[in-house]
């Protein structure tokens, strides 16, 4: 079995435990098993509703008052209890806080290993090794895990929400956690102040590179993306010059995303980079030369001028937005 963690609050599942199922889904395609979304909570039919509705064969739920706020020793010691009777695969988590302070302290419980920040993964024979980011997104290593089950977390936007319709199993566990003794206790959440959107959840990206020159012509970038309606992004060399915002960078050592609809202006297309965007459904690429990486991956291609380009672009787009 394959066994992913479903992250919520207040009732509401993160995105991020869809694109968690279609990890599962890729990874099952060799490990040829059952897959199963885990749901801790002191209210889970809300959850569980989202997950019984889709093409996967068991929704896993353990309900307690205990679970209202997240309390590493309870879910790590419930979680434990169930990877002991299931005896999974795997057990994926998502590259969250929560998912990368429970995954460590689940397979140490359990004596085994556990890989962090996996973005994609490729079977060598009947093995499945991982890709994960490493020298601050400089490098991609490939990773194989001796332990099992296979312990892992996957960045957000690594791969597609899971949408695939079905009926899944609902399968209520007991859990007393009237034994454990936490170390500590949560006093409540306080929602912190976004100073910008969240990309990751983007349908549209427009994203500068080093080849936009200066700071001031970053501007065009943001035009072209208000005009599409868009978010706008930027990849690593932009962020280090202070051209754009840090939480706008795209890349292994930034956000990883999967729009509708990525357009690249003046991005080489380096491998940090295409870590970070290559999952978008279409790809337009504006580079002035041909032979840049980024065109290896485009859905479409335009060499040329971005100067240009953009400004055309811009008006077209302002035409069609007002008729």
């Amino acid at each position: 079995m394959i066994l992913t963690l479903v992250e919520h609050r207040n009732g509401k599942v993160d995105e991020v435990s869809l694109e968690l199922l279609t990890f599962a889904k890729k990874l099952n395609q060799k490990l040829n098993t059952k897959i199963g979304a885990v749901i801790l909570s002191h209210q889970t039919k809300e959850c569980a509703s989202t997950f019984t509705q889709l093409a996967i064969d068991e929704v896993i739920v353990a309900e307690a008052p205990a679970f209202q706020t997240y309390t590493p020793e309870l879910y790590a010691d419930v979680l434990k209890k169930l990877v002991q009777s299931k005896n999974p695969k795997a057990f994926l988590f998502p590259h969250t806080p929560l998912g990368t302070d429970l995954a460590p302290k689940l397979a140490a419980s359990l004596n085994g290993g556990a890989l962090a920040e996996c973005t994609g993964f490729e079977f060598e024979s009947e093995k499945p090794v991982f890709t994960r980011p490493v020298y601050n997104g400089k490098l991609q290593a490939k990773v194989t895990l001796e332990s099992s089950p296979l312990i892992l977390t996957m960045e957000r936007g690594a791969f597609k929400k899971y949408e695939e319709k079905g009926q899944a199993t609902l399968i209520p566990i007991a859990c007393d956690v009237s034994h454990i003794q936490p170390r500590y206790k949560s006093l409540g959440f306080r929602e912190a102040q976004k100073t910008s959107v969240d990309i990751t959840k983007a349908k549209i990206i427009v994203s500068g590179g080093r080849g936009i020159g200066k700071k001031e012509n970053f501007q065009l970038i943001k035009d072209l993306a208000q005009a599409l309606g868009a978010e706008y992004a930027a990849s690593r060399p932009v962020v280090d010059n202070e051209w754009a915002e840090r939480d706008r960078q795209v890349g292994s050592s930034g956000k990883v995303v999967s729009p509708t609809l990525y357009i690249a202006c003046g991005i080489s297309g380096a491998i940090q980079h295409i870590a970070g965007m290559k999952k978008s459904s279409v790809i337009v690429a504006i580079n002035k030369d041909p032979e840049a990486p980024i065109f290896n991956i485009a859905t479409y291609g335009i060499v040329g001028d971005l100067f240009k380009i953009l400004p055309i672009m811009i008006e077209e787009a302002r035409k069609l937005k007002h008729g």
